[in-house]
């Protein structure tokens, strides 16, 4: 799992149909992070296989474009409170193959690594069905092929917490959670 979950998240996850299942991704963005001259993000989903996703119209690189997210192990915890804010452990798995070369030089220059995170259903690959959410990465720290880090809100004021408009219309059942 990429997040911490309790046994009832758990049971529920094991559970659901495997269409259905949110795939996460990470994209780091740094100015240190070009190829060929042209800026180079890091890109991965948490899976077994690379997937080629729809990027939003707001990305930063590629918007509105279809682009390969390579499969690479990482690991977010849900969040606590730091000195920094609100702040989630990050580990990324295997870095020696995909990351290593762009983190390393980045995390001495005195820029953050900016981490865009999205989720995907399995089943519709071209809607970010959860974010994008824009995380900053910080206090970076390399064991082996294992990086370890923690994710802090970029702009905690823009953060857009619903989506949905919960009314007693749509959602009967809140009412008589509420007591009402």
């Amino acid at each position: 799992m990429p997040i911490a979950s309790t046994q009832a998240w758990t049971e529920a996850a094991a559970t659901v149909d495997v269409s259905q299942r949110m795939l996460v991704t990470l994209e780091l963005l740094h100015s240190s992070f070009i190829e060929n001259g042209q800026p180079s993000p890091i890109r991965a989903v948490m899976n077994t296989e690379d997937v080629t996703f729809h990027l939003d119209e707001g990305a930063p690189l590629n918007a509105g474009q279809r682009v390969l997210f390579k499969a690479v192990p990482f690991g977010i915890e849900y969040p606590r409170i730091g000195k920094l804010g609100v702040e989630a452990p990050i580990w990324i798995d295997n870095v020696n193959r995909e990351v290593a070369r762009y983190l390393e030089p980045a995390t001495k220059l005195n820029e953050s690594v900016v981490v865009i995170f999205r989720g995907y259903l399995a089943s519709d690959p071209d809607t970010v069905g959860h974010g994008p959410f824009r995380l900053l990465l910080r206090s970076v720290k390399r064991k082996r092929a294992r990086l370890d880090g923690t994710l802090t809100m970029a702009d905690p004021t823009k953060l857009r917490v619903m989506r949905e408009i919960y009314d007693s219309q749509r959602f009967p059942a809140l009412m008589v959670a509420a007591g009402a």
